[in-house]
C-alpha cells in the first residue's frame, strides 16, 4: 500500500500569502518546518499509545488539544494507507 508519512505542515495559506519579506518567509518555513516535526511527534506518541498504555510523551511536546483542525486533518491525513486496491 501507499502510506502519506513524510509530509510538511504549510499552515493557513491564507496567513502565508500575507508574508511578503523575504527574513519573514525564512522564519515562516523555519516555524511550519518546526510544526511539522511537532505533529510528527504527536502522531507517533499517539500511534504507539495505542498499543502501549503506559507509554508517556515528552512534557513540551504538543496534545491533541493544542491542533487547530486544519492541523487535526494533516495528522490524519498523514496517517491512512491506501491499499493498492484503492484510487
Amino acid at each position: 500500500g501507499l502510506e502519506w508519512g513524510a509530509g510538511y505542515y504549510n499552515g493557513d495559506i491564507k496567513t502565508r500569502k500575507t508574508v511578503q519579506l523575504q527574513h519573514m518567509e525564512i522564519s515562516a518555513n523555519r516555524l511550519g518546518m518546526q510544526r511539522s516535526e511537532q505533529l510528527r511527534e504527536l502522531y507517533e506518541s499517539l500511534a504507539v499509545g495505542e498499543s502501549n498504555q503506559h507509554a508517556r510523551r515528552p512534557s513540551a511536546s504538543l496534545s491533541p488539544e493544542d491542533l487547530s483542525d486544519a492541523e487535526w486533518y494533516y495528522l490524519v491525513c498523514m496517517s491512512f494507507t491506501f491499499n493498492s486496491d484503492q484510487g
